[in-house]
């Protein structure tokens, strides 16, 4: 309903918030050069996109041609109108529920309400008082290459988390180890840290699963503003990132065993601009209302809603809460089970967020 809802709402009356009338996304061309649609069961590898701050309608701002890799991204299953963690729009407590599939609260929540770095011997394990598996547990005991690459040094938390002492035993065989993350990179540069994901995926001679964090467009708009007017610093940051997810799609497209093999999936923490340099009012749309992409280069475009009418339903403006009665609507913590089911793989271990690996995105 989103892709409909948010350009009638740009016209009458975010403006108040600095945004200009946006254009509506045109559908995404594939490319002269692209692989032959992927086949169901062919997916051996999957890039979890989280780009930090992303509001969705930054992605109505640009025209189409000025954003050619989200385009093709939303060439895929999608919805603009995903929801973030209903208690809290922050980055850690959002990101720690895409890797472990459980919102913030509750009795089966993660629990981590922090969005500083973590002391260097914290683990989320410690203060849940209980083991949380990830994503990163599920795909490395299965011989997945495990990769995490963040434009925060908050994000070592995760690598602390699910290192060789802190990570759980293999429990299937061949046990790979404890350590569930073979790689954690942190750069504050983001060309190093799209470099980074297509060194990670290799000649796609092994499986993997590669967790990468853009920060650059959190970071101008906390600086500048989430401005959405023409020109700002913000789009001009989340052109950068376009540029970054054009080079991790023309990397997969010349890589024969990687094209047709490897699905992206791409979400947000949180929007901002409530208040404007911020976004810790997670009452306010612009805070909590984000992407979520599904692309495996099948061809085939969706609307997630569309596909999902017995188990998610389209919220419009508001952002129900974790208990609420009725259907929930898409959230940026299905994404972990999201990627393990794609490629074949069970979910999460105490997960709750599409735990039943039942969200439809092909």
């Amino acid at each position: 309903m989103l892709h409909t809802l948010l350009p009638t709402i740009l016209v009458l009356g975010l403006a108040g918030c600095g945004e200009a009338p946006a254009a509506k996304l045109a559908p995404a061309a594939r490319p002269a050069t692209a692989p032959p649609p992927a086949e169901p069961g062919n997916l051996e590898n999957a890039v979890l996109v989280s780009v930090d701050g992303l509001r969705s309608d930054a992605l109505l701002a640009l025209q189409p041609e000025a954003l050619p890799g989200f385009t093709r991204l939303l060439g895929g299953s999608a919805t603009l109108n995903a929801r973030c963690d209903p208690d809290y729009s922050i980055t850690l407590p959002n990101h720690t529920s895409m890797i472990t599939g459980r919102p913030v609260l509750g009795p089966e929540g993660h629990g981590w309400i922090l969005n500083d770095e973590a002391p260097k011997d914290a683990t989320l394990h410690k203060n849940k008082g209980q083991y949380l598996a990830s994503l990163f547990d599920v795909a490395h005991d299965r011989g997945w290459h495990t990769a995490l690459l963040a434009g925060k040094p908050k994000f070592a938390l995760y690598d602390q988390s699910y290192d060789a002492q802190n990570g759980a035993p293999d429990e299937v065989a061949p046990d790979d180890g404890r350590d569930k993350l073979d790689s954690y990179v942190f750069s504050e540069k983001t060309a190093e840290i799209g470099d980074g994901v297509v060194r990670e995926l290799g000649d796609g001679s092994r499986k993997s699963v590669v967790f990468v964090h853009f920060a650059i467009t959190d970071l101008t708009a906390h600086a500048s503003g989430w401005d959405l007017t023409p020109n700002s610093k913000y789009l001009a940051a989340l052109a950068q990132v376009d540029v970054q997810l054009s080079k991790i799609l023309s990397a997969i497209d010349a890589t024969p065993r990687l094209a047709g093999h490897t699905a992206i999936v791409l979400t947000a923490d949180h929007g901002g601009g409530a208040p404007f340099k911020s976004h810790d009012k997670n009452k306010m749309w612009v805070d909590y209302i984000i992407p979520f992409v599904v692309w495996t280069g099948d061809g085939h475009k969706a609307e997630l809603y569309a596909l999902n009418p017995s188990t998610r339903k389209d919220p419009s403006l508001s952002n129900p809460a974790t208990d609420a009665l009725g259907l929930p609507p898409v959230r940026n913590g299905e994404a972990g089970n999201v990627v393990l089911q794609l490629l074949g793989l069970p979910a999460i271990p105490g997960s709750t967020l599409d735990a039943r690996q039942d969200l439809v995105v092909r």
